[in-house]
């Protein structure tokens, strides 16, 4: 039936040397190292046959580079995204995907069409489609690992979505499931984010008067935290903007 088909076309990507490309692809999207993802797809484009997961995967790759490298608009991003997952979804935009039984590189799709959504400030699309994929995620066939991985990014943006639509609360609670997912699976370079997005919401909490002030001191812990661990896994990108947030509104510099 269908959920046996699809779980047999997950398999069916080109050759093991090609897979280690593309991990090593998710790494440096992962790590906010564009140019280097850049470079590792110009490598898997030459080694990549034709078939649809292939195809799938490098136009996903394209946009993600082209998107963040400013060769292209979050329309042209967006546009990219869904080609991709309408090479394996035909219908995609007009039916549910929370009983589909998604494929790894599929849910990643899903989540980058809620990203590019929150791009352009569609917050409400973005939290629609990413929700969807937490729940199709529960129930598809992907390896512990990589399902962790993928709930992981999901709480990560899902939480920030929550944030920025003013839902604080949410956010935070959500932020605390990725976090126990981290450390369950060994995650470390997710944490960051999130002890930082939980940190923001209880600033925003502080400012609307429904936390006291002396909760600061908890934020500042968290960023602490986050910064602490970006430093160890050389998360740079990441590092550099918690110090810069620190400062800003702590007036606090940690001494390198």
């Amino acid at each position: 039936g269908r959920i046996r088909d699809r779980a047999y076309s997950m398999l069916s990507i080109s050759d093991l040397k090609v897979l280690e490309q593309m991990k090593l692809f998710e790494e440096y999207v992962r790590e906010y190292d564009f140019n280097k993802a850049d470079q590792a797809l110009i490598e898997i484009k030459k080694a990549t046959g034709n078939s649809v997961l292939d195809k799938q995967f490098v136009i996903r790759a394209e946009t993600i580079v082209n998107y963040y490298l400013k060769r292209i608009n979050v329309t042209e991003c967006l546009e990219g995204f869904i080609k991709a997952i309408q090479l394996t979804i035909p219908k995609y935009g007009t039916i549910s995907l929370a009983n589909w039984p998604l494929s790894y590189n599929e849910a990643l799709l899903l989540v980058n069409i809620s990203i590019a959504y929150a791009e352009n400030e569609d917050y409400v699309n973005a939290i629609e489609v990413i929700e969807e994929v937490y729940f199709a995620t529960k129930q598809s066939y992907m390896e512990e690992q990589l399902r962790a991985i993928l709930q992981v990014t999901i709480a990560n943006n899902l939480s920030k979505w929550y944030g920025l639509v003013g839902n604080h609360e949410k956010a935070i609670k959500i932020a605390y499931e990725g976090i126990q997912i981290c450390k369950k699976s060994k995650l470390g370079n997710a944490l960051p984010n999130l002890l930082y997005g939980i940190a923001w919401n209880n600033e925003q909490l502080i400012e609307m008067g429904e936390l006291s002030p002396e909760y600061k001191k908890e934020c500042l812990h968290n960023l602490k935290q986050a910064y602490y661990i970006a430093s160890a896994m050389q998360l740079t990108f990441v590092e550099q903007f918690i110090m810069d947030h620190m400062a800003k509104v702590y007036s606090y510099t940690i001494i390198t």
